[in-house]
């Protein structure tokens, strides 16, 4: 093999020697090279110059949060609100960099570098810029002294500071002074006023603003309250003395209380004795009675018996009109000596309570004195807090270190820049001249080296080194990545379903409640009276998807009104005669045109079982507990029913309502 690659290589060079197109290419490559070199040489020399010899830039920087006195309201403060802004000006103003320079001056620094005006010099190597949402100002400078950057950033701080301090002292000092000066003047008329109600209530007698504690409104206030009652007391005895009048007029005038018990001890007495008479005049006769002397004498005691009460009441009734004449009159008595009382007193109280009214108007005066002079203390106390409140502070987030490696320009990103700007400009400059000296090219050879055979054992076609592969190897035909997805039957939604079901006759009730339940046509058709089993509330299917599905309340009303009257071998045969596919599509199409569903002729058995399907999907239900209900499916089918399944997790079948609601209703109903 070794002995095979010199000898190839060998042959090789010959034949450069040989073929006069070799020396050619030889130049060419010299031509090439040198035009690269002569353009990247002189390229490189003058865009690193260039780099290189630029002064460097240093830059100091440093961050203030700035709280000017007319930003500090309850306001948040905002990059945009006037203020702020101001303040931010001032930052950089003339009058403080001003100070700053004599500041630097002092210190030993040299702020002639800045130029003849060292101020305007500072302004043009200063930038004030504004951290967007917040009060934080970045203050930087930039120049060509580093040592002089950082200590001009925090002078103009520290002069920042002191000015925005002078500012609020001003502003504040001359707010405070005159609410100090409105609280003098509103004490010195408060305790005037004060004392001179004090004199007017001593001189005129008057305890308190309290009527109840002032002799003469006191003493008024209880004659009225005597004159009062003094008056319902005459009126008291008027109806009392009207009330006897009318009695006595009327023959049953009452009798005084204190006459009341020795008139009742008569009338007893009275009593006792006429119920002796009248026994006695059961047992005797009249004549008896009339000689007899007990009787006789016991008539005559109860005839003066009587005679007493009757005067007696008399004399209380008399009496009783005696005593309410003379109530009546104590009571008149009494009224007409308060109302002298009264009239009496009448100028004086007069007079008093004019005094009294003034010394009030006096008071309610004093007390809006008072209050403004409460006001103004508080006043004084708020602007006092507020100007507290709005004191201006700067407070330094980050203070200015001196610059350790330059801001500007970036040297190695330059030289990288230069360098490949370089590159790119020698190859251009050795294209262009390819492209004026291009001449006729001889046609091209391929020199092969001996190599082994580039069939295989097999016979087939071996890909050579370094080469494609033989196109055969291309072709081939790739599977296609998505099969076409099966067309479902129509979903009928559940008010179609409970019209359908509605309308279907007593034929086909079954045969839309076993295909609502997951049974196919098929299914239905093969299925026996011996697979219900009612006891234990399952229906078993047989075939290659055999399984057991639960049946339902409406299912088990219909199976156990059929098992007892159809053939043991089907049941859904009628008359002797088998179901059939075609028989179960017709009943389905004569219920759907009964129920004025729309396009009739698109509803069969296979509709109603998708719609019973696609309910059970709709829900969550996972697919293998899925086939376990409905039986097996094809791949494509499942993959088209995923398209019905919710987001989320999957559902458990015991979380599943395995029967279809619409039916349900209805076949309930």
């Amino acid at each position: 093999m070794l002995s095979r690659i010199r000898h190839s290589i060998h042959e090789s060079g010959r034949w450069f020697t040989q073929n006069p197109s070799g020396a050619s290419a030889q130049r060419s490559n010299r031509r090439r090279l040198f035009v690269f070199l002569a353009t990247l040489i002189p390229a490189l020399a003058a865009s690193l110059t260039y780099v290189w010899i630029r002064p460097p830039e240093y830059r100091a920087s440093a961050r203030v949060e700035i709280t000017p006195a007319a930003a500090a309201a309850p306001a948040a403060p905002s990059e945009g609100s006037r203020p702020f802004l101001t303040e931010v000006q001032i930052l950089t103003s003339r009058p403080v960099l001003e100070v700053v320079a004599r500041r630097l001056e002092r210190l030993g620094q040299n702020v002639s570098i800045f130029g003849a005006d060292p101020v305007a010099g500072m302004q043009t190597h200063l930038e004030a810029a504004t951290v967007p949402g917040t009060n934080v100002v970045e203050l930087v400078a930039t120049g060509a002294a580093p040592d002089l950057l950082a200590p001009l950033v925090n002078t103009i701080v520290d002069v920042y500071r002191d000015h925005l301090a002078e500012a609020y002292d001003a502003s504040s000092s001359e707010a405070i002074a005159q609410a100090d000066e409105e609280v003098k003047k509103l004490d010195a008329n408060v305790t005037a006023r004060r004392r001179a109600i004090e004199a007017y209530r001593i001189r005129y007698n008057i305890v308190s603003l309290e009527r109840d504690e002032n002799q003469v409104l006191a003493q008024t206030r209880n004659l009225a309250a005597s004159l009062g009652q003094a008056n319902q007391r005459v009126a008291a005895a008027e109806g009392n003395l009207r009330a006897l009048t009318e009695s006595a007029a009327a023959g049953n005038a009452p009798v005084r209380p204190r006459d009341e018990v020795a008139l009742q001890n008569l009338e007893q007495r009275a009593a006792q004795m006429r119920a002796d008479l009248r026994e006695l005049e059961r047992t005797y006769t009249a004549d008896y009675m009339a000689r007899e002397p007990k009787a006789v004498e016991q008539r005559k005691r109860l005839a003066d018996l009587e005679g007493q009460i009757k005067s007696q009441r008399e004399e209380s009734q008399k009496a009783a009109l005696a005593e309410a004449r003379q109530e009546l009159a104590s009571a008149k008595s009494a009224v007409a000596g308060i109302q002298e009382q009264i009239a009496s007193s009448r100028g004086e109280v007069g007079q008093f309570t004019m005094r009294y009214n003034e010394y009030k108007s006096q008071q309610e005066e004093l007390a809006e004195l008072e209050k403004a002079f409460r006001e103004s203390v508080q006043k004084r106390a708020k602007t006092e807090a507020s100007e507290r409140a709005r004191m201006p502070a700067i407070k330094i987030i980050e203070a200015a270190a001196g610059p350790q490696q330059p801001w500007r320009p970036p040297y190695w990103r330059d030289t990288g820049i230069s360098i490949g700007g370089s590159l790119l400009l020698a190859l251009v400059m050795m294209g262009l001249v390819e492209l004026f000296n291009r001449s006729g090219q001889p046609p091209t050879m391929v020199l092969i080296p001996p190599q082994s055979s580039g069939l295989t054992l097999e016979g087939g076609l071996a890909a050579l080194p370094n080469q494609p592969p033989p196109p055969a190897a291309l072709e081939r035909s790739e599977p296609r990545l998505l099969t076409q997805q099966p067309k479902l039957p129509r979903e009928l939604s559940r008010d179609e379903v409970a019209a359908l079901v509605q309308a279907s006759d007593a034929g086909s009730h079954l045969v839309a409640l076993l295909l609502l339940s997951g049974l196919t046509a098929d299914e239905a058709i093969a299925l026996r009276p011996a697979d219900v089993d009612l006891a234990r509330g399952v229906l078993r299917v047989g075939g290659e998807s055999g399984r057991e599905i639960a049946i339902s309340n409406s299912l088990r009303a219909e199976l156990a009104a059929r098992t007892t009257s159809v053939a043991p071998d089907s049941m859904l045969g009628q008359n002797g005669r088998s179901a059939t596919r075609e028989g179960i599509d017709a009943q389905i199409l004569c219920a759907a045109h009964d129920a004025g569903l729309e396009d009739p002729a698109s509803i069969n058995a296979d509709c109603l079982r998708h719609t019973y399907v696609a309910y059970l999907v709709r829900q969550g239900i996972r697919f293998a507990d899925l086939t376990a209900l409905v039986g097996e499916l094809p791949t494509n089918v499942l993959g088209a029913y995923t398209t019905f399944a919710p987001a989320g997790p999957r559902v458990a079948r015991e979380r599943i309502e395995t029967s279809y609601p619409s039916a349900r209703a209805n076949i309930a109903g």
